[in-house]
């Protein structure tokens, strides 16, 4: 996927969230991981590239596109594009299998027959075959994840935006929410992701964005930007988080 952005500017009251950042990356990358620290930006450009927030200036085009500033306009991007967050966002009143059909029916024009196969095909990818009948509070934090992972991709999405996806879950279901997402990024998924995750973001990344106080510090390859930092930001903040 390429992207580029141009003079990017994103202000909440007095918060400069997105802060005049410039950034392009070609076709070779297929995985962006957005790090830093927390507050630093990573949400906010996240939700900038997939239409979920409209910015103060600027402009950003992804594989030659630019992101919409309309309300139609985004609405449709975001269509094409599936979103991972934190807190899952399921509808705790529907089974796992209803919160992967009524996105695909309601946003994405599927029948109810061909949503629920394809609701189906992907929760069994994600080895929740077992659990479509439940509701989410019967589900644990990993399951839960899971599910939205499947939701996120049950349509094909265009590009995977993933924010802080295990940041909720304990070693263990996070452990298994990276395999999957892992999974996904080998087998060619287009995906931007912000992520803590240094380990994860290092082995599978292509291009790495390191994020602080709305401003892009450095960026560059995953092994160029972990393996020889220019910055002393980045230098110590590496040296803190992956310390243990």
């Amino acid at each position: 996927m390429s992207i580029e952005i141009e003079g990017l500017t994103k202000h909440y009251g007095s918060t400069r969230a997105i802060d005049g950042i410039d950034l392009a990356f070609g076709d070779a990358v297929k995985v962006l991981a957005l790090i830093g620290p927390s507050g630093g930006g990573k949400s906010t450009l996240l939700r900038l590239l997939g239409g979920l927030e409209t910015s103060d200036s600027g402009s950003v085009r992804i594989d030659g596109a630019a992101v919409p500033r309309d309300e139609e306009g985004q609405r449709a991007w975001r269509r094409r594009n599936g979103f991972l967050f934190q807190s899952f966002n399921l509808f705790p009143h529907l089974t796992a299998l209803e919160n992967i059909v009524l996105p695909l029916v309601e946003a994405h024009g599927w029948t109810r027959d061909a949503a629920r196969a394809r609701a189906r095909e992907v929760v069994e990818r994600f080895g929740m075959g077992d659990h479509l009948a439940k509701r989410p509070a019967e589900l644990s934090g990993g399951q839960q994840q899971r599910i939205a992972l499947a939701r996120a991709m049950a349509h094909g999405p265009a590009l995977l935006l993933l924010d802080e996806p295990t940041s909720a879950l304990d070693p263990e279901r996070k452990a298994e929410v990276l395999d999957l997402v892992e999974e996904l990024c080998r087998a060619g998924q287009r995906t931007v992701l912000s992520t803590h995750e240094m380990g994860f973001a290092r082995g599978s990344a292509d291009a790495v964005v390191f994020l602080s106080a709305g401003k892009v510090v450095e960026s560059g390859t995953a092994e160029e930007v972990f393996g020889a930092p220019k910055s002393e930001t980045v230098k110590a903040f590496l040296g803190k988080v992956m310390r243990w």
